[in-house]
Parts: structure tokens; C-alpha cells; sequence
């Protein structure tokens, strides 16, 4: 027979360790994309711009001067595709 008080005070003050989490059964799947089909999808898109059937609407840009890189995001709204 075991002490009422040391029992609550253990299951105060020592709880169980949580339980490890469960594997997931359907793992994430990554999309890629063709770096010929994106360049070919940003020279149509930069050509409707130029022909005035897309606009910019916001620019950004990210530089990194550790590597001399610059991240460049346009917003670009394009009329019908």
C-alpha cells in the first residue's frame, strides 16, 4: 500500500514524459519546376509588359553583401493570359 501524498506529489511534480510524436504517414512532396519553362514564362511576361498588357505594380528587392547577391521580386499584373 502505497502513501496517498507521495502519489499526488509525484504525479504533481514528476509527470510522465509526453509521448514521442507519431511518423507521418504521408510525407510532404516538393514541387520543382523546370528552370527553362520559368525563364520562358518571365520573357512573356516582361514582353506584355514592355507591349503595355501587363503592369508592375510593386518592386523588391533583397541584397546580400556577404555573397553579392541580389534578390529582385516584382508584382506584376497581366492582362489575360
Amino acid at each position: 500500500m502505497t502513501n496517498p501524498l507521495i502519489e499526488k506529489y509525484n504525479e504533481l511534480y514528476n509527470p510522465k514524459p509526453p509521448e514521442p510524436p507519431k511518423p507521418v504517414e504521408n510525407p510532404v512532396k516538393l514541387k520543382t519546376y523546370d528552370l527553362d519553362d520559368l525563364k520562358a514564362s518571365f520573357q512573356q511576361v516582361a514582353e506584355r509588359v514592355k507591349n503595355n498588357k501587363a503592369q508592375v505594380s510593386s518592386m523588391s528587392m533583397e541584397m546580400d553583401v556577404r555573397y553579392g547577391l541580389n534578390k529582385i521580386t516584382f508584382d506584376v499584373y497581366v492582362d489575360k493570359f
